[in-house]
C-alpha cells in the first residue's frame, strides 16, 4: 500500500466565487466533499504530468507567496 505524504505547508490561494463554486461542483461529482482535497489533486496530476529533470532547480526559481 502506498504512504501518504504528510502535508506540512499551506498555500493560499484567492479564487473568485464563481470558480470557487464551479470547483466545488467538479469535487462533488468526483465523490469530494472538501474542497482542499481536491485541490490537491488537480495539483499534483498537473505537477507531475508536467514534471521534468530540472524539476529541484526550478522550484528555487519561484517564490512561495
Amino acid at each position: 500500500m502506498k504512504r501518504r505524504e504528510k502535508l506540512t505547508d499551506e498555500v493560499k490561494v484567492w479564487l473568485g466565487e464563481t470558480l470557487k463554486s464551479d470547483l466545488k461542483v467538479i469535487a462533488a461529482r468526483q465523490g469530494f466533499d472538501s474542497l482542499s482535497p481536491f485541490i490537491r489533486k488537480i495539483l499534483r496530476e498537473f505537477a507531475y504530468g508536467h514534471g521534468s529533470d530540472q524539476r529541484d532547480l526550478l522550484a528555487g526559481t519561484v517564490r512561495d507567496d
